[in-house]
């Protein structure tokens, strides 16, 4: 695997040879557990999670709890300094109420 640096076209996080991120690239985490409230078919529940030193433009992995409802979509990304925004798309028919869980949140810095 060769190495794409973030800034560089189609780049997000720099890469080793082994498609590892290296050491000198930071990698933040936090723990949170998230109460989204009830979502409408179709609809979109958003909640943020304090992670410090984030900024705008990293990239970010969300790890959901695993008793998430099926049907649910998840994406994040960091939408101020410390601050990452959770997106949690209903894609069915019907109202999700998702637990109140675990979530873990990763972000690697430029």
């Amino acid at each position: 695997m060769s190495s794409t640096a973030k800034g560089q076209p189609g780049g997000l996080a720099t890469l080793n040879s082994s498609g590892r991120v290296p050491a000198t690239q930071v990698r933040l985490t936090a723990t949170a557990t998230l109460d989204f409230a009830s979502i409408a078919a179709g609809a979109v529940g958003t909640l943020t999670v304090t992670v410090t030193g984030a900024a705008t433009g990293d990239f970010v992995i969300v790890a959901p709890p695993g008793n998430l409802n099926t049907g649910l979509v998840v994406c994040g990304f960091v939408s101020a300094a410390d601050t990452v925004t959770i997106r949690v798309l209903n894609g069915t028919a019907g109202a999700i109420d998702p637990a109140s869980s675990t979530w873990k949140v990763t972000v690697f810095t430029a």
